[in-house]
């Protein structure tokens, strides 16, 4: 050490200030009553700030008197080291106070942003250490990696408090049709409210994301119900406001932005068209080169697959959502069908709700055309190994089937989506369920995904034939999707008389052309 002394008592002194503001930052969730008592809105926050100047000063008080002792002579030293103990005993006192004072239910809550907090702390300690004893030690080198790396850290403790990163909206909303009300669902570069405004009926309204009251502030992902009449060839805005940090007492917000307007049109003529989009997987580039062939369109089926599965929110983010929002642009309506790949992975659970949706099996009508949504699930048996033990989607499918059964259609001209066609791939006797119904309520077409290849199902094999020869009134369409080299699209398009299905890949090649009467 160069024979240099650490000053210890100026030393311990630092650490004890370091841990009482981590106990006064743990303490947050009631910084919303010290504000009144400040006289000034933020001002807990203010003081932490102080607090954290202060072990700032402390750093370098110490290392001025590790280092240059001859300056510790000087007034300013001395007037800087009582300003900084003296602020330093105020945290101390004050740490303690509130972990006498806060009570059982307060200090329980403490001791769990204090486990969060963690990280945090050894940010502290790591920049002490590095700043002022490690440089101590010998070598050049050894000094400018001690800053370089104090210097990071520093970025990274400022950076939990305060992000860093751009707050910004990232995707187009898209408006799902959930069968009983419209969800307008975009997302945002972190965590942050949502909300839609529009006018109906000569009012303003403001709706947000939310759960029973409680607006939603922990995710990337917004979805806000609103009626079909309010939103029905309406125009309307998005907006969000980034939450830094949520407690049981107030919270910590930072910037809001918005887009829009939209305008929102629903298309209910004898004469309208969708565009069919299936299993992306990740291959946006090509689906959309796929889809620019298509031409215009009035609404946007998705039969599902955008990713390998549901891990993180992210990946909804990146591969449904912008997805949905850059096809409909916010304008068109969309109908989606969970693929077998959404039903994967730890996020799997939460995406239904965050797309605002009660369940994925529903109805949704448009003019004199209606369509049944079902949910397939996955396509092998629930104690598949894939699944570790994580699937239940039998019981989901049986659920689905009584409900299905007991449905009752609101037009005659009816077409069925299902990821795939089958509806319960393991199971036969849901599968003959599902599609007996389909029979009986004279459903036209069933429209499905899945298995990556653009064809109508033609009886090419004895289980296709069976199935044709006892239902041989629907049509069953497989969207292309990825292929692996290609990317095929389809557009659907309806009128009193039929309806007409064509496929297009992402190199501009017809894959196929047909017309079918209801």
């Amino acid at each position: 050490m160069n024979n240099r002394r650490i000053p210890a008592i100026m030393s311990a002194l630092l650490f004890l200030t370091v841990i009482a503001v981590t106990v006064f930052h743990a303490y947050r969730m009631v910084w919303v009553f010290f504000d009144p008592n400040l006289r000034f809105t933020g001002g807990a926050m203010g003081l932490f700030l102080l607090l954290c100047f202060n072990i700032g000063l402390l750093c370098c008080l110490t290392g001025i008197r590790l280092y240059k002792p001859a300056l510790c002579e000087s007034g300013v030293y001395k007037a800087a080291k009582v300003i900084s103990y003296i602020i330093s005993a105020v945290s101390i006192i004050l740490a303690a106070g509130i972990v006498i004072f806060g009570g059982r239910e307060t200090n329980s809550v403490m001791l769990l942003y204090l486990k969060k907090d963690l990280p945090l702390v050894t940010a502290f300690l790591i920049i002490i250490i590095l700043l002022i004893f490690f440089p101590a030690l010998y070598g050049k080198r050894q000094k400018v990696a001690a800053i370089l790396l104090s210097a990071i850290t520093a970025l990274g403790f400022l950076g939990v408090i305060f992000p860093l990163s751009p707050f910004k909206i990232t995707s187009e909303p898209a408006v799902f049709d959930t069968g009983s009300d419209y969800s307008v669902v975009f997302s945002s570069s972190s965590r942050s409210t949502g909300y839609v405004e529009y006018e109906y009926g000569g009012k303003d309204y403001k709706v947000y994301s939310q759960i029973d009251g409680r607006i939603t502030g922990d995710r990337l992902i917004h979805s806000v119900n609103i009626p079909y009449e309010h939103l029905r060839n309406n125009s309307y805005r998005i907006g969000s406001t980034r939450v830094i940090e949520e407690f049981s007492y107030g919270s910590r917000t930072g910037k809001t932005v918005t887009a829009g307007p939209f305008d929102f049109k629903v298309n209910d003529s004898a004469e309208q068209s969708y565009l069919l989009v299936s299993d992306w997987h990740t291959y946006l580039k090509q689906a959309y080169d796929a889809v620019s062939y298509l031409g215009d369109y009035d609404a946007v089926l998705l039969l599902g697959d955008p990713s390998p599965g549901m891990d993180f929110e992210e990946q909804a983010v990146n591969y449904l959502v912008e997805f949905a929002g850059r096809l409909s642009k916010g304008e068109k309506p969309v109908v989606y069908v969970r693929g077998n790949h959404e039903t994967r992975g730890n996020f799997a659970s939460y995406l239904p709700g965050y797309l605002g949706y009660e369940k994925l099996y529903y109805s949704a009508d448009f003019g004199p055309y209606s369509f049944v949504v079902l949910d397939s699930g996955e396509d092998k048996p629930d104690d598949h190994i894939e699944y570790g033990g994580m699937t239940d989607y039998y019981t989901n499918r049986l659920r689905m089937t009584e409900w299905f059964d007991s449905f009752e259609p609101h037009s005659d001209k009816i077409i069925v989506l299902s990821h795939a066609w089958q509806v319960s791939e393991p199971e036969e006797e849901l599968s003959a369920k599902a599609w007996d119904r389909i029979k009986e309520i004279g459903a036209r077409a069933v429209l499905s995904g899945h298995t990556h290849e653009c064809r109508f199902i033609d009886g090419r094999n004895e289980a296709e034939e069976a199935h044709l020869l006892k239902y041989p009134d629907t049509v069953i369409y497989n969207d292309g999707g990825h292929s692996g080299k290609t990317y095929t699209a389809s557009k659907l398009t309806l009128n009193e008389k039929g309806f007409a299905i064509e496929a297009v890949d992402n190199n501009g090649k017809r894959i196929l052309s047909k017309e079918f009467e209801w």
